[in-house]
């Protein structure tokens, strides 16, 4: 990992010019604290800084020599969880540093500026120079300088310096030329557990882009998936392949339901089936903001408690477990509004079935509205009753993150008419047309009019908002694309 091109050096010989010597007052902007704002452009009044020098030693601490990066930090385990992906003679790898990671590598804390590094290396075996714009990775990502303006220190403006130096020689370099290898960072917002990153390549003039998705592992947060044995659930002699007409018959069989924490009494219904593999599935839920949930703790259940209680925003609150083929969910996902109280979220299982070969996901989704007292639970999220309205919403963020390939309606739940509601595991009624959307997932981006049914809703009331016919649009005519 010596050389000029490793990826996690932690300097570069750079010409500080004039930032290297001693700054006089007035101070630069990037030599001021934040602290000090609104004064961000000229020194305090004299009292004012008679009052602040005696705190500088407890402000200013005790840094590491020249704001250098605290040891620890290794790169080998961050290229060794690297997800690479290659398109015709490139190849990318992807990792995601934790907080603990992004403190060493840069030496102050990040994750409470929510910002997150994104290691990336390209390697372009083509004939043309590539441009890597971070704006595809995160719209809203974050400058080198602006990074290490986190980590600026009172009355430290050769150590500030040593720190911007140290971000720009980070910095992923903004393009790779023919037979080049690069790499640096990209400085993104935060997430926890899993990151979804697009990647695209762009040589101007040439007619010529190379896109990338990816979803890394970020570590930390304790997730529902992070305990499954999946080797287990797809070992030898435990899945069947289905033809597409057996797939069907299949899907009909399975209960209505899911069962609830006594494993006895129905809950929420079975209405989703999605089919595709990992990279099918994931990374259009990722596009659209949805994300993995955290496993139930007595921390994640405070959280979600106080979040509740203030009304504040909860990302990855957890949910409860509900059991399908004996074990609880293989995989929840979650997409919220600014109050925990309300979010979309579904339950996933890898059933033990294939359809020529292809992984297939039986899951229920509903959307949590509020909250409530309940015998069983003691509180509980109150949900939508129109758990067709929630599945209707699902189509259509895979439909609009270009994700969605085919889909069509199997029989199985059971009508529960709005007069003849039924009732979940926590007492929420609940209605439905008792159909469940199967969903057919691409890797590769799809045309919103190329989306097509492949089984049509059987014969009764056509499924709300759609209509079957051989080549079907999820709009209007009138909105959709040509």
């Amino acid at each position: 990992m010596n050389g000029k091109n490793d990826p996690f050096r932690m300097t570069k010989t750079v010409s500080f010019g004039r930032l290297s010597q001693a700054v006089p007052f007035p101070m630069t902007p990037l030599a001021w604290p934040r602290w000090l704002s609104p004064f961000p452009c000229r020194p305090p009044s004299p009292w004012r800084l008679a009052l602040l020098l005696p705190a500088v030693p407890a402000v200013v601490g005790t840094p590491p020599p020249g704001g250098e990066a605290p040891k620890g930090f290794s790169p080998q385990a961050v290229v060794r969880r690297a997800e690479t992906r290659q398109v015709g003679g490139v190849s990318v790898s992807v990792a995601t540093l934790s907080d603990a990671e992004a403190h060493q590598l840069v030496g102050f804390d990040l994750s409470k500026a929510n910002i997150q590094p994104v290691w990336i290396r390209v390697r372009n075996g083509e004939d043309t120079r590539y441009y890597i714009p971070p704006i595809t990775i995160d719209s809203e990502y974050y400058s080198p300088l602006e990074v290490a303006w986190q980590g600026h220190r009172f009355l430290d403006p050769t150590g500030n310096a040593r720190i911007d130096a140290r971000l720009r020689g980070l910095d992923l370099p903004e393009a790779v030329e023919p037979g080049g290898t690069i790499n640096g960072y990209v400085f993104t917002n935060r997430d926890e557990g899993i990151k979804y990153a697009d990647v695209e390549l762009v040589a101007p003039g040439r007619k010529r882009v190379r896109r990338l998705s990816f979803l890394t592992r970020v570590p930390g947060l304790r997730t529902d998936f992070q305990k499954v044995n999946w080797d287990h659930l797809q070992a030898p002699g435990r899945m069947t392949v289905l033809t597409e007409a057996q797939l069907k018959t299949w899907l009909e069989a399975l209960p209505c339901c899911t069962l609830g924490g006594d494993r006895r009494t129905p809950a929420d219904p079975l209405n989703i089936v999605l089919i595709g593999s990992a990279d099918a599935v994931f990374p259009p839920l990722a596009r659209r903001g949805w994300h993995v949930t955290q496993t139930l703790s007595a921390e994640s259940i405070w959280q979600t408690i106080t979040s509740s209680l203030f009304g504040h925003r909860y990302r990855y609150a957890p949910v409860s477990p509900l059991y399908v083929f004996g074990r609880p969910q293989d995989l929840a996902l979650q997409k919220g509004r600014s109050d925990v109280n309300q979010r979309n979220h579904m339950r996933l299982w890898l059933a033990p079935v294939t359809v020529s070969g292809t992984p297939v996901w039986v899951g229920q989704i509903s959307r949590d509205i509020g909250v409530r007292l309940t015998r069983k639970t003691l509180t509980t999220h109150k949900i939508d009753p129109s758990v067709d309205e929630t599945r209707w919403y699902l189509m259509q963020d895979l439909y609009f993150s270009e994700g969605l390939e085919r889909f069509g309606f199997v029989e199985g739940v059971g009508a529960a008419p709005p007069e003849r509601p039924r009732f979940n595991y926590t007492g929420d009624s609940y209605e439905t047309d008792g159909l469940r959307a199967v969903l057919w997932l691409s890797a590769q981006p799809v045309s919103y009019h190329r989306v097509a049914t492949q089984w049509p809703a059987p014969s009764g009331p056509i499924p709300r908002f759609v209509e079957a016919q051989p080549r079907m649009r999820l709009l209007p005519s009138a909105l959709s694309p040509l």
